[in-house]
This record gives structure tokens, C-alpha cells and sequence, in this order.
């Protein structure tokens, strides 16, 4: 006989409102690759110590000094991200597409006339994006060792303190998880019938992290650029899980299928303070410097979870679901300060290469509230990431008005241990044209970014069976711009 129970307290609640914030979310605002201009993108985004590109803002804020004139720039973007999943011998690939804006941005110059000491300042402010969160997975396979209720039946079992009114809850309420009156111990039908049983999961991603800068520098004697730049940062993420497991040879006992979705929703804002420098010692070398100090995000998370479920057909048992409550959840994220060094060979009239080195250490971010620790959180943060070096080449070359361009960037992996299969490296190749004359200039750059990962749905009871997910991001960035 099977019998559930209920496990409620405002304590308990509050807990589990809390452990939506994690390691994850910390790493997930903390990585960034900084879209922006068209140029930046086909250039891989070596701009550090280019400048002259509103997309330096978010770089090196230095590159506000290599203006000469008034400058308004607009780049939209169109994206597509194709993730392609390997569970249990099982190959699917998804495809999500969308638009974003790359950045929009204004800047005002103003001359000096001279010729030594301050040539000129300049002011700007716009738009540039950070991150693309936008990507759907799905996974499928059939689970011969665990089901997901496995990991619901061991918290219940070995830590009921933890017992959750967004997971174990909800399989208590649909009879998916029960409690054996003789062995005092919780269990599951899919672990008590051997498994077998089909396992699908789907993930839905969108959103972006954006930077609004506010950005103030200087020209010294055209072989000294400088600035900083004030960045209020703008976080839009949602997520949709919908996990499923399904009884399709009928050969578990008592439950047929069971459906659990997830759902988060992030808004919130970040600032943050860069400074740059820029030095030109020889007319065809520039060197650029640049420090971000970390960003203070105030987040707010709305999530929910519902689970239903379905019986064997001979048990004559009505389909049952259940819900939570909302939860709502307001936090605060200090991410890892940045270095960035730069550097750009000018070769005469034909064109220029370059490269950018940032230096990021993903352990020093840090969650915080008001009314909780998040001591086991941010020692997790400390436990799995490490230090991450970035590495982005750019060339360009010049045919009269007319320029080519191409980009390769490598991005570290964060974490400390990774699987082999998928070490969470994020390479991206890019390239582009590009239109330019003194009063307005046109590119277009295209861009193809490759990283992997190992997914786990759920801890332990799926350590051997992984998901090993690689994700093809391309983008196409138009950008228009007018100097005045």
C-alpha cells in the first residue's frame, strides 16, 4: 500500500526558494563574449588596442580616445544557435533562431587644436551586448541504471530535512514517489521494475546580457589614449525545462509516464567600472591595457515546477498533477574582475593585426542576500571554477574604401575537472567586409562558434550517463554607421 506524506513548513520553503541560486547562475553572467560592431565581430573581437569602435567600450575603454570625430552606429544582428545532443547512443541536433541588436552607440569628439599634450576628448554612450543566452537542447534515450525519481527517493530517504516543495513535493502529491509503510523507506516504481523506460529531456533558453556604457577618454599627443567607461549591465534570462520518462515497453509497474517542468525568469541589472589605456611608443605598434573591477548584479528569480503523471490502464487511476507555488527571490552576484592586454601592428596603408588577452578568474565570484549565506553555494563556486585565459586574433586588410577582415577566438573552460569528451572550450571563427569613406561606413561580418559540454540531468544517480551536448552558434551582424 502506498502512502504519501506531506512534508510543509514556512522554513522549509524558504530554503528551497533559495537553492534556485547557485554555482551556475554565478558562471552563467560571469562569461561573456562581447558581440558588438560588425568590425569587432569579424575581427574575432581583438579590439582591445584598436579602438575607434564602440564596442572597445566594453574592452578596453581606452579606445574612446582614438576617435576623431562625431560617430552614431547601429548593428542588428540575425543568429541562429544548432545544439546537437549524444544521449545514451542517442544523436539529436535542435536549432533556435533569433535577432538581436549587436550595439548602438553615440559618440561626441571634441578637439582641442593642438597639437601636443590633450588633442582631444571624447564622450559616449549606447549599447553592447554581452552574451546570447538563446538555445534549445533536447535529449533522449532509454535509461537501463536511474530515473530522475531516483534522485527524489535518495533526498527523501537520506536527507529529508532537504525535501523540496518544487521537486520531492510535487512526486509525493502525483503518487510517483510513496512511502513503503514496511520498510520506512521512500521508493519508485521505475527503480523497483529494473527501468528501461524512455527518458527525454528538453531545454529552452532566451534572453541576453547587455551592457549600457557611459564612456568619457582622451588623445594625449596621439601616442597616448585613455578612458573609462561606467557599464550598467541589463539581465534578461529565461528557462524552460520539460523533463519526461515513459513506461513505453509496459513493463514498470504502476507508472506509466510522469512529466516534470521547470521554469526561471531573471531580470536585473549589473554596474560595474572599467579603465583602459592605449599606447602607441612607435607609429605602427599600439599596446592597450585594461581593467574591469567586478560587476555587482541585483537579480530578481521567478520560478515554478509542475509534475503530472499517468497509471497503468488496467489500475483504472485518473491522470494526477500537481504545482508549486510561485517562488520570488531577490539576490545580489558579484562577478570575477577582469585583465585585458592588447596589442596592434599597423603594416602601413595595407591593413593591421591584432590580439586580446583577457585573464578571468571564474572562483571569485561571489552570491549574496540579505537573508542567507549561500555558504555551500559560494564554496561550490570556489570548489569547481578556476582561472580562465582568453585568447582573440583579428586581421585586417585595406583595398582603397574597402576592407577584409577575419577572426579566431579560444576561450578558456572555467572549471576545474571537465570530461575529456566535452572540455567546455568555446572557439569561434569569424570574418567579414567592410565599406568605408570620411562621413560613413558599412560592414557586415559573419561568425561560427563551437563549444561542448557534458550535461547531467541529475546528480549522482546519472554520473555515468551524460548528455555530451555541442552547440554551433552563427551570427551575421550588419553594421551602419555615420561620422559628422
Amino acid at each position: 500500500m502506498k502512502k504519501i506524506i506531506l512534508i510543509l513548513s514556512a522554513a522549509l520553503i524558504f530554503i528551497v526558494d533559495l537553492s534556485a541560486q547557485n554555482e551556475d547562475d554565478a558562471l552563467r553572467y560571469s562569461r561573456q563574449y562581447v558581440s558588438g560592431s560588425a568590425r569587432s565581430v569579424a575581427m574575432g573581437g581583438a579590439m582591445g588596442a584598436i579602438g575607434g569602435d564602440f564596442t572597445t567600450l566594453s574592452i578596453n575603454p581606452a579606445g574612446i580616445g582614438v576617435y576623431r570625430s562625431n560617430e552614431f552606429s547601429f548593428s542588428p544582428s540575425i543568429n541562429w544557435n544548432t545544439t546537437s545532443s549524444d544521449f545514451l547512443s542517442n544523436k539529436i541536433e535542435q536549432t533556435r533562431y533569433g535577432m538581436k541588436i549587436g550595439n548602438i552607440g553615440y559618440v561626441a569628439t571634441h578637439k582641442s587644436g593642438k597639437d601636443e599634450g590633450i588633442i582631444s576628448t571624447s564622450f559616449g554612450f549606447g549599447y553592447n551586448q554581452l552574451n546570447n543566452f538563446s538555445q534549445q537542447v533536447y535529449m533522449s534515450g532509454i535509461n537501463n541504471t536511474s530515473s530522475m525519481l531516483d534522485n527524489f527517493t535518495n533526498v527523501s530517504n537520506n536527507n529529508p530535512s532537504n525535501v523540496s516543495d518544487f521537486y520531492e513535493q510535487l512526486a509525493y502529491n502525483v503518487d510517483i514517489v510513496a512511502f513503503d509503510t514496511v520498510t520506512s523507506k521512500y521508493f519508485n516504481d521505475f527503480n523497483r521494475s529494473g527501468y528501461g523506460q524512455l527518458q527525454e529531456r528538453k531545454i529552452s533558453s532566451s534572453g541576453s546580457l547587455g551592457e549600457y556604457a557611459f564612456s568619457m577618454g582622451a588623445n594625449y599627443s596621439d601616442r597616448i589614449y585613455f578612458g573609462a567607461t561606467f557599464g550598467v549591465q541589463r539581465v534578461r534570462y529565461e528557462s524552460s525545462i520539460e523533463h519526461t520518462e515513459t513506461d513505453q515497453n509496459k513493463t514498470i509497474d504502476y507508472t506509466d509516464q510522469f512529466v516534470f517542468h521547470e521554469d526561471l525568469l531573471t531580470r536585473g541589472y549589473g554596474l560595474n567600472l572599467k579603465l583602459g589605456i592605449i599606447a602607441r611608443p612607435v607609429d605602427f605598434l599600439r599596446l592597450g591595457l585594461a581593467y574591469h573591477i567586478p560587476t555587482f548584479y541585483f537579480l530578481n528569480d521567478r520560478f515554478s515546477t509542475d509534475i503530472s503523471a499517468t497509471y497503468d490502464n488496467n489500475l483504472g487511476i485518473n491522470p494526477k498533477s500537481s504545482s508549486s507555488d510561485l517562488g520570488i527571490y531577490d539576490y545580489q552576484l558579484k562577478s570575477p574582475s577582469k585583465l585585458v592586454g592588447s596589442a596592434a601592428v599597423t603594416i602601413g596603408k595595407l591593413g593591421m593585426i591584432s590580439m586580446d588577452y583577457e585573464r578571468i578568474n571564474y572562483a571569485g565570484s561571489n552570491l549574496q542576500a540579505t537573508d542567507y549565506a549561500f555558504i555551500s553555494e559560494n564554496n561550490a563556486i570556489k570548489d569547481n571554477y578556476k582561472v580562465a585565459n582568453n585568447l582573440r586574433f583579428g586581421a585586417e586588410l585595406r583595398m582603397g574604401t574597402g576592407y577584409l577582415r577575419g577572426g579566431y577566438g579560444i576561450y578558456g573552460s572555467p572549471f576545474k575537472v571537465v570530461d575529456p569528451k566535452a572540455e567546455d572550450i568555446y572557439k569561434v571563427i569569424s570574418g567579414g567586409i567592410g565599406l568605408r569613406t570620411s562621413d560613413f561606413f558599412m560592414d557586415l561580418a559573419y561568425s561560427s562558434g563551437n563549444s561542448s559540454q557534458a550535461y547531467y540531468m541529475y546528480l549522482p544517480e546519472n554520473a555515468n550517463n551524460p548528455s555530451f551536448n555541442k552547440s554551433n552558434l552563427n551570427n551575421i551582424v550588419l553594421t551602419v554607421g555615420f561620422r559628422f
